[in-house]
C-alpha cells in the first residue's frame, strides 16, 4: 500500500478531520465541503501498468490538485488488495472506493463491453479512445430508454480513459509463412470476440487474464497471444515475444476509473466536479503514453531478436485466411447479444458510427449494416 500524498496540500489541511469508513471515507456521506476525504484506490494491474501509471496516477494527483488536498488516496497496485478482474465487486462491497475496471473480462457481467475488440480496417489508440469515451458519455438511447452506459456500467459511476493500443498477434518465434502455419497455433485470446475469430480461422484459443501469460509462455504452454505492443512492458513480455504481425487491427482493449454508484452519490459537489474534470484534464495524455510505448518497444524488441512483419508482406494465401473471419465476426458477436436479449446489432453499430467519426475504417460488410 502506497499513500498517494499531494504536493498541492492547503495550508490549513493539517486541521481538517480525516474521515473513517469504507476505504477511508465518510460511511455516511463523503464529507462536507472542506473535510479531508481520503479514498482507497486499487488495481490488480503492475504500478508500471500504462492504465495505472499513465491514466489513475495523473487523474489522482489532478483531483489532488483541484481540491486543494481536500481528497487524498491510499493506492494498491499488482494484486496487493484486489486482483484483476475483481475491481468492479470490490467497489460494490466497498472493499475499496475508486479502481480501474476491466470490463471484458467479465462478460457474464459485462456482454457489451467486448464491443471495442471488434477488428477494424484501421484505427489507432487515439482513434479508438475517442470513440470509447464517447460511447460511454452517449446520450442517445440504446434500449429500454436506457444509454449503452446505464444498460452496462448503471451501478458505477464511469471515468473513461483510454482504450489499449490496438491487438496484435504476437508469438515467442512461430512464424506465419503458410496457411497451416497458422491453423493449430496456439494463441492467447482476450475475449469471446477473439475465440470467434479463432474459431474461423482454425487457431487454438486460451483465456486467461493478461497477467498470467507470463508464466504460461514461459512453460511453452501456449505460442502466442492477441496483444497490444504497447502493453508489453506492462507484464514483461518484450523479454518473450519474437514475432510479431502489424498491419492488421484486432481491436482496443478497454477500461475504466470507477466508483460505485453509492460511494460517487456521498461525495461533496465539489469533489465530484474536481473529479469529472480532472478525467477531462488526463484522457489524452493517456491515450498518447500507449503510442509512446509502442515507438519505444519496437526498436527496443528489435535489438534484442524480435521480428516485426507487415500483415502486407505475408503470403497472399495467408493475408486471405486472416480476412476470412473479419467481417463475420462483427455479425457474429451482433448475433450473440441479440440472442441472450441484447440490442446486439445497435451496439456495433453504435460502436462503428463513433469509429468512423473519429477517422477509423471498418470492412465495407461492416459499412452496410443496417
Amino acid at each position: 500500500m502506497k499513500k498517494h500524498g499531494s504536493r498541492f496540500l492547503a495550508a490549513g489541511a493539517a486541521m481538517t478531520l480525516l474521515l473513517a469508513g469504507c476505504g477511508g471515507g465518510d460511511s455516511e456521506g463523503g464529507g462536507a465541503e472542506g473535510e479531508t476525504i481520503t479514498l482507497r484506490a486499487a488495481t490488480g494491474l503492475s504500478a508500471q501498468h500504462a492504465w495505472w501509471e499513465a491514466s489513475m496516477v495523473p487523474w489522482m494527483e489532478r483531483v489532488e490538485e483541484l481540491t486543494d488536498g481536500q481528497v487524498q488516496f491510499e493506492t494498491f497496485t499488482g494484486g496487493e488488495l484486489v486482483s484483476v478482474p475483481d475491481e468492479g465487486d470490490a467497489l460494490q462491497s466497498g472493499t475499496v472506493d475508486v479502481a480501474l475496471v476491466l470490463p471484458i473480462y467479465q462478460p457474464d457481467q459485462f456482454p457489451m463491453a467486448e464491443v471495442t475488440m471488434l477488428p477494424l480496417n484501421h484505427s489507432d489508440t487515439m482513434i479508438a479512445s475517442k470513440a470509447w469515451k464517447k460511447l460511454l458519455e452517449s446520450e442517445e438511447e440504446l434500449a429500454d430508454g436506457q444509454t449503452y452506459t446505464e444498460m452496462q456500467f448503471g451501478d458505477f459511476k464511469v471515468f473513461p480513459v483510454s482504450t489499449t493500443q490496438e491487438y496484435s498477434i504476437s508469438t515467442t518465434g512461430h512464424e506465419f509463412n503458410s496457411v497451416s502455419d497458422v491453423e493449430g497455433t496456439s494463441l492467447r485470446t482476450p475475449s469471446r470476440i477473439h475465440e470467434m475469430y479463432a474459431a474461423k480461422t482454425g487457431i487454438n484459443s486460451v483465456t486467461m487474464p493478461a497477467v498470467e501469460i507470463y508464466d504460461a509462455l514461459s512453460r511453452g504452454t501456449f505460442e502466442g497471444a492477441f496483444y497490444s505492443i504497447a502493453d508489453w512492458t506492462g507484464y514483461g513480455f518484450q523479454d518473450l515475444f519474437r514475432y510479431t504481425v502489424t498491419g492488421i487491427n484486432f481491436g482496443h482493449f478497454n477500461a475504466f476509473i470507477g466508483m460505485s454508484q453509492s460511494r460517487w452519490d456521498e461525495l461533496p459537489e465539489n469533489v465530484q466536479e474536481a473529479m469529472t474534470q480532472a478525467n477531462e484534464d488526463i484522457f489524452e495524455a493517456g491515450a498518447q503514453e500507449w503510442m509512446d510505448r509502442a515507438e519505444a518497444i519496437i526498436p527496443e524488441n528489435e535489438e534484442n531478436g524480435g521480428k516485426f512483419v507487415e500483415f502486407s508482406e505475408l503470403d497472399q494465401e495467408v493475408q486471405d485466411h486472416f480476412n476470412t473471419g473479419i467481417e463475420d465476426t462483427w455479425t457474429d458477436y451482433a448475433k450473440l447479444l441479440e440472442d441472450n436479449g441484447l440490442p446486439g446489432n445497435e451496439v456495433v453499430k453504435m460502436w462503428r458510427d463513433l469509429l468512423i467519426e473519429e477517422g477509423g475504417e471498418v470492412p465495407e460488410a461492416v459499412m452496410n449494416l443496417e
